[in-house]
């Protein structure tokens, strides 16, 4: 996609039709979704989907919901460095976008798809939650709903989170997925609204806790804990880090043999915590941001090619409450740099693996070693710093 041309294609019609009668049976009968449209039967183009991003297969269940109608999807960059998905990616015409960190191209992109008759899908979270619940819109949303100055509606994934828990190890869980919609501006009254206004009405219409939701309902899965250390870092009981390890229905403290079982209703048994969210910000509010976090760290970078390389360099990575720093190599080359927290304000996280950090609007993924769980505590203590001080 170039900025040069007027219009932004739709999804290509073909692979979008085949692609939707393979799709939607697997979300039917192994996720067992269902979908509410009522919310969107009077949507056409030019318009704006807001949704909640809750789990990996969102834009599956989004495009589902949609269906015949062809949206346009931003979808961060970072996929286009995976070659077999990028193909893809370029066939459905999506929209790029660089996360947490300015990005007038991705906006030019937005307005060019608005004028192209498209309905565009965002998720203003920007990234998705390690766990089942909101995290804050990003700056900007607000200002964007008022620029387009199109109807805005939401679909709302529910249950997609302990459907496909970001963490987990153990593939998909039967159980349900209710996928809603709602009409949240009429482009009228756009005009006449704040942008406070603007902004608490897509708070509180994308505000989603799945351990509130569908607690009756059973998950199936062989191994429901699987996965759990990677979100589940800090043991309760002797407060130790990184000694948690998971197997297929309990999580369990080398260090002091503390032990509790997640059973299929999401549920702990053992622990001081009922629900995977109490102790997920439990450690959340025992983190110390006056106590700086250093790790020496892996780098993945895209190559000339724009290909991922799983090994691109090394060096050590620094982060306190005013700025995150990386001293070491990338491709051969010195790589240093200092970003202060204020600009940054996220780290997104893939779960036991990387986060990812812009440097002159270049994206590098930093896998913490030798323990690459560590990423979990990155990302949560850059969220602590921003909900305290932005």
């Amino acid at each position: 996609m170039e900025t040069n041309k007027k219009i932004l294609k739709k999804p290509n019609k073909f692979l979008y039709f085949a692609a939707y009668h393979i799709v939607a049976p697997f979300l039917k009968i192994k996720c067992k979704a269902s979908y509410d449209k009522s919310g969107i039967m009077d949507i056409k183009g030019p318009a704006l989907v807001l949704c909640p991003h809750i789990s990996n297969i969102d834009f599956l269940l989004v495009a589902a919901v949609l269906y015949p109608h062809r949206p346009t999807f931003v979808v961060s960059e970072h996929f286009m460095a995976r070659p077999k998905l990028r193909w893809i990616l370029n066939k459905m015409h999506i929209i790029p976008k660089k996360m947490f960190c300015p990005d007038i191209r991705t906006i030019m992109n937005i307005i060019r798809a608005r004028d192209s008759g498209n309905i565009i899908v965002l998720f203003p979270e920007g990234r998705l939650p390690a766990a089942g619940h909101s995290l804050p819109i990003t700056d900007g949303t607000a200002e964007l709903v008022k620029k387009m100055a199109v109807d805005v509606y939401t679909i709302t994934e529910n249950g997609a989170y302990k459907t496909f828990p970001k963490w987990g190890k153990s593939g998909f869980r039967s159980g349900r997925i209710e996928v809603t919609s709602s009409k949240l501006f009429s482009r009228y009254d756009i005009p006449d609204m704040k942008l406070e206004e603007i902004q608490s009405a897509i708070e509180q219409a994308l505000y989603h806790d799945e351990d509130s939701i569908f607690n009756d309902v059973i998950y199936k899965c062989n191994a429901p804990a699987l996965g759990l250390d990677g979100i589940l870092y800090k043991c309760p009981k002797c407060m130790e880090e990184f000694k948690m390890h998971s197997s297929e229905r309990n999580i369990e403290c080398c260090a002091c043999g503390f032990k509790a079982e997640l059973d299929n209703y999401y549920k702990l048994h053992g622990a001081p915590f009922e629900k995977i969210n109490d102790w997920y910000f439990w450690q959340e509010s025992e983190i110390d941001t006056d106590e700086p976090l250093s790790s020496e760290a892996v780098i993945y970078a895209a190559d000339d090619n724009g290909n991922l390389n799983r090994n691109a360099g090394s060096g050590l990575i620094y982060m306190d409450n005013k700025i995150i720093s990386f001293e070491g190599t990338c491709f051969g080359q010195p790589l240093t740099f200092k970003e202060p927290i204020s600009k940054i304000k996220a780290l997104p996280v893939s779960v036991g693996d990387h986060f990812d950090l812009y440097h002159n609007k270049k994206m590098y993924n930093f896998k913490t070693m030798p323990d690459p769980r560590m990423v979990i505590k990155w990302s949560m203590y850059m969220d602590k710093i921003s909900k305290n001080n932005f």
